[in-house]
């Protein structure tokens, strides 16, 4: 018969809800897993399934949960944890203000629809760029790469170290080279865009009679859905890489406090 002290239970949820924290403040803040798709009690069921694993593997040091001490060490946690997701989704963000440049040159800015992963109303070209880079995201693993980096955070930076002012100082630095990685990724779109409007601008300067809404916004669409058709292979190539790029920068972030 297994007896189970008051004492050992209590200290045992103790460790378990510590232990818990930097997995859930990762969930809330890591793109898909974050979407409001997913519902609380599948977020809850998957972060104590993990927790339960990690519990055989990582220390926990034993703190007083209600104390000063405790609430300090649950905040570093949650830093950590939301820091991670942050990285990752930034990517996301990056993509989406790419795709609302892109519409806004098409003119298609006014046609906007529900986005399932922020649950708020983005453009129609923000919404295939999204869907792509979340099915890129889930093809090659990077929700494993994302639970990867967690894990390895654990052996770096241990439950009770202070959390690294320089992560926050990483964050900022990646989202510089994350937000020109995605922009990069719509300049053909963007530059081609640019070019028919000039070419639509010089032709209404040389014939005034022209009826711009008539002949500039149909072309501007069609030109813009037929470049983005073209370019997918490009794009799809640019996600893969943004996402490689993200795994880097969130692995130097937790071996070395920044991005090399």
């Amino acid at each position: 018969m297994i007896v189970l002290s008051d004492e050992i239970f209590m200290t045992k949820l103790s460790e378990f809800l510590l232990l818990s924290v930097r997995l859930a403040a990762l969930l809330v803040a890591a793109p898909v897993l974050a979407a409001s798709a997913v519902s609380v009690p599948i977020r809850v069921a998957l972060t104590m399934a993990i927790t339960v694993v990690l519990m055989n593997v990582v220390p926990v040091p034993r703190v007083d949960l209600m104390g000063i001490n405790g609430v300090m060490l649950i905040l570093s946690e949650a830093l950590i944890g939301i820091t991670i997701g942050l990285i990752f989704q930034l990517a996301f963000s990056a993509i989406a203000v790419a795709g609302e440049q892109m519409a806004l040159s098409m003119g298609l800015g006014f046609a906007s629809m529900v986005d399932p992963q922020s649950g708020t109303q983005s453009p129609v070209v923000t919404q295939f760029l999204s869907i792509m880079l979340t099915l890129i995201f889930l093809v090659i693993g990077g929700h494993h790469v994302m639970l990867q980096h967690l894990a390895a955070s654990y052996k770096t930076m241990p439950i009770g170290a202070p959390f690294d002012i320089a992560l926050s100082i990483g964050v900022v630095r990646a989202a510089a080279l994350i937000f020109s990685a995605a922009l990069i990724i719509a300049v053909p779109v963007l530059v081609t865009l640019f070019l028919v409007n000039l070419i639509i601008g010089l032709m209404t300067r040389v014939s005034p009679q022209m009826n711009i809404f008539s002949i500039g916004f149909p072309v501007t669409i069609m030109v813009g859905f037929v470049v983005i058709l073209i370019s997918i292979p490009s794009i799809t190539n640019g996600m893969s890489g943004l996402i490689e790029a993200v795994s880097s920068i969130t692995r130097d972030l937790i071996l070395t406090g920044g991005p090399r």
